[in-house]
This record gives structure tokens, sequence and C-alpha cells, in this order.
């Protein structure tokens, strides 16, 4: 029975993929995600669930540890499924919402890309207002399938609240990981805020505590280096490739999606749509130096899923923590961090590298902030009624820049997945460390490290973050 569920879940999960990667690049307006499922309801029916169960239940008590935690892991997608199922027809009415309501003519989903650019901030102020009550609409959305979600993990599995159960998903103790995260802030406090201090005042002309979150976007897009504007990202990433002793034209099996359309999502994303024989990378290029980090960073997820074994057990290549493939994501967009990197495609570092230290940890201590709200936010059972305060305090407060209440809630993704881009994040510093010591300083300029990468992506999911770090010894 296992082996047929495994095989309809592949099916399954390449046509979810590639619709959101139909919506996501603004090739399609109409999601059907509910059509679908409905198509492979058995999958996520309790009863199929309960079957798998059974079967867990009837391995010896001797059997390795990975065979219990493979069944897990079939067991907490198929939930992840029933609960998605259930939950779809939300999920499509707030789609539809969010890709349907504009600002001055712009579509919702491209204020970030407008943000980027634009340097009157009083303007970036206007649009941040205007956008408002669009994203009030959308949390009331998102609390919506929060609800329900809960709703269901109370009463149909057995968790008190969506904390116990998306712990319990990822096999993690996130509440501790929550105070490991308290610790990170504190350790980094005093670097990020000599960094943050002489890049507000040096690029917004603003102290600490006066950056709001509008101001973000063109912060980090970086136009403040304008000799470091990008007209040809993709020459750049196939001669980064190259140096490491990568072809991308002998990569069938990955394709690029650079295209300009309307409605397609201005967050870049990779859409693993069949492991490792269909990928593509989506990205909507503003010609700043962002295009280059969120180019390598998707191109990072793309290797990794590209080059996973095909003889891999489907729990192992489709199955794991998402946290593993950032890993790979982060190290590719980090080496366009790196001082020779920089020296070597713009003459210069410096300020620059400056500049980039102080986004990298701008970026982990939000997510480390994000970590401990929402283990606060989903710990208890009357999480929607939390004060949003509480999430304009922590985030404002890890980051020196105002964090509006009213985002208390849709500036979240579901299942924790902030733990996953932390763990990723601490998981990555360890391997850039190991592969500056097996291949050098500037170990992106040594054609052998490509090949020592591959053995590690054709890994795929098998492993999570800080599993498959501690494998790494040196």
């Amino acid at each position: 029975m296992l082996e047929k569920i495994l095989k309809d879940y592949e099916s399954f999960r390449e046509e979810i993929v590639r619709e959101g990667y139909l919506i996501g690049a603004g090739l399609k307006e109409e999601p059907e995600y509910e059509k679908i499922f409905s198509k492979y309801a058995y999958l996520f029916d309790l009863k199929t669930i309960g079957d798998v169960i059974k079967e867990k239940n009837q391995l010896p008590e001797d059997a390795p540890s990975e065979d219990f935690e493979a069944y897990d892991r079939v067991i907490f997608t198929l939930l992840e499924g029933y609960i998605s199922g259930r939950l779809a027809s939300l999920y499509t009415e707030m789609q539809k919402v969010e890709l349907s309501r504009e600002i001055d003519g712009i579509p919702f989903r491209m204020i970030n890309n407008i943000l980027e650019r634009e340097e009157n901030r009083e303007k970036r102020r206007s649009l941040s207002k205007k956008a408002k009550p669009i994203i009030e609409e959308l949390t009331q959305h998102k609390l919506k399938i929060a609800r329900e979600a809960l709703n269901i993990a109370r009463k149909e599995f057995g968790y008190p609240n969506l904390l116990s159960y998306w712990s319990a998903s990822l096999m993690e103790d996130v509440a501790g990981y929550s105070r490991r995260m308290e610790e990170f802030l504190k350790g980094t406090e005093e670097e990020y805020r000599e960094l943050a201090g002489e890049i507000f005042a040096g690029y917004l002309g603003l102290n600490w505590g006066e950056v709001e979150n509008f101001d973000i976007p063109f912060l980090m897009s970086g136009v403040k280096f304008s000799d470091f504007s990008v007209d040809d990202p993709l020459g750049i990433l196939k001669k980064t490739l190259n140096f490491i002793g990568l072809n991308l034209d002998e990569f069938k099996n990955l394709h690029i999606d650079h295209e300009f359309r309307p409605k397609k999502s201005p967050r870049a994303f990779c859409a693993p749509i069949r492991i490792p024989d269909e990928v593509v990378v989506v990205v909507k290029p503003s010609g700043s130096f962002s295009d280059i980090s969120v180019l390598f960073h998707e191109m990072g997820h793309a290797l990794h899923f590209s080059n996973t074994a095909r003889d891999l057990p489907t729990v192992y290549r489709l199955m794991g923590r998402s946290g593993t493939s950032e890993i790979f994501a982060f190290n590719f967009q980090y080496i366009a961090d790196s001082e020779g990197w920089v020296r070597e495609f713009f003459g210069k570092n410096g300020e620059f590298l400056r500049y980039r230290r102080f986004a990298y940890l701008y970026f982990r201590r939000r997510y480390a902030a994000k970590v401990i709200y929402e283990t606060k936010l989903f710990s208890g059972d009357n999480w929607e009624d939390i004060d949003p305060n509480l999430y304009s305090e922590i985030l404002t407060s890890a980051t020196g820049v105002f964090h509006p209440p009213y985002n208390y809630f849709w500036d979240l993704d579901f299942g924790f997945y902030s733990v996953d881009y932390s763990q990723a994040w601490e998981a990555e510093e360890n391997l850039r460390e190991y592969l500056k010591h097996e291949f050098g300083e500037d170990w992106y300029f040594n054609g052998q490290s490509g090949e020592f990468l591959k053995e590690l992506w054709r890994t795929g999911l098998k492993f999570p973050p800080l599993k498959l770090i501690s494998k790494l010894r040196f």
C-alpha cells in the first residue's frame, strides 16, 4: 500500500507545484488547487493516514530509527495534505484577492518592486499607507485559514495548539530553538547596532528607531551603489558557475524564467516541479544588485533539486525539511557577498561589503525575532486575539526598523518556516567555513568545489539542516 501512496503522492505534488509555478509566474490567474486535491483525495483521507500509522506500528522494535522517521515523514506529509485540502478553498479565495488588488494602477504584488526604486521617502510612505487596507483585508483571510487549521489540529489530531502540531511535523523542539534565537540576538546585538547605525545614517539619513518597514526594500535593493547596477545577471551567474566548475547549459532539467509579466510574483522563487527532472527558477529583474542576490539564492535551490539523486527513496527526495534546501540557497547567495567575488565582478569592496554584512545580520535577526514571536503567538489557543503590538515590539527591537502592528499576521509563514530559515543560516555558516578550509578562502574560484557540492546536493532532503552539517568534519 505504501508504494502506491508514494507513487500517487509524487504525481499530486508535481501538479500542485506546477500550478503554483503558473500562478506565481503570472501565466495563470485562476488557481485550481481544489481540483487537484479532489483528484488525489484518497491520499489525504484519514483512513489512508491511519493505515500508514498501522504499518509503522508493525515495524519491529529493533528496526533502524531511519525506518520510523521515514514513516513519520510520510504521515506528517499526508496530514499536511489533509489540512491543505480542507483549506484549499480558503487559500484560493485569499489568492484571488491578492491578485486582484491594485494601488494607483499598480498590482499589489508589485508594490515592493516599486519601493525598491523609489528614492522619495514620502512617496514610499504613501504607497505603504495605501497598502495597509489591502493587508488588513488579506489578514482576515489568513486568520480564517489559521483558525480552521487550529480547529483541525486540535479536534482531529489531538494537538492543543499549532505550536505543538508544527513542532511535531518538523520533528523539532521549536520552543527550545526559540530560546536559542534569543541568545543569538544577544550575541549579535553589538555588531548589528554599530553596522545598522552606520547604514541607516549613511544611506537613509535616519537614526536607529527612525527607519520604517517601507524603507527596507529601497535600502536592500542596493540602488545607492549605482555603479553596482546589474545589466546581465544571467551572464554573471554563468561565469560564477564556470568558476565553481559547473556549466549551466549542461543542466537541461533546469530552466530560468526571467521574462517580465505584469502579474508575475515580485518574490523570486524556485519551482521544483519534478525532482530532479524539471526545475524552474522564476525571477523578476529590477536592474539593481538585489537581482544577483535573489537569482543566486533561487539558483542554490535549483542546483540542489536538479542534482538530487534520482534513485533516492521518495521520502528523501520529496518529504524532507525545506530548511535543507535553504542551506544551499544561502550558500550560493552569499558568494555574491564575498570579498574576492565582489572584486572580480565590480572591482572594489570595502563599504559595499559592510553594507552586505549589515543586510545579512538584518535578515538573520529579523527571522530570529519571527521565531520568537511565532512561538509566543501559536503556543496558546487564543493566539488570534494576541496583541498586534507584541509583533511590532519584538521585530522592531531586533532590527531597529519599525514594523507596524497591522502586519502582525500577514508577515507570517505557516509551519514555522522561520525555524527552517534560521537553522539553514546556522548550517550554511558552517558549510561556508568547511568550503574555505577545503578549497581556500575564495572557494568559489576553485573548480573542485562544484563537484563537492554536487555530492551534497545528491542527498536531496534526507538530512534536516543541522544534522546535514554535523556530518562535515574539519
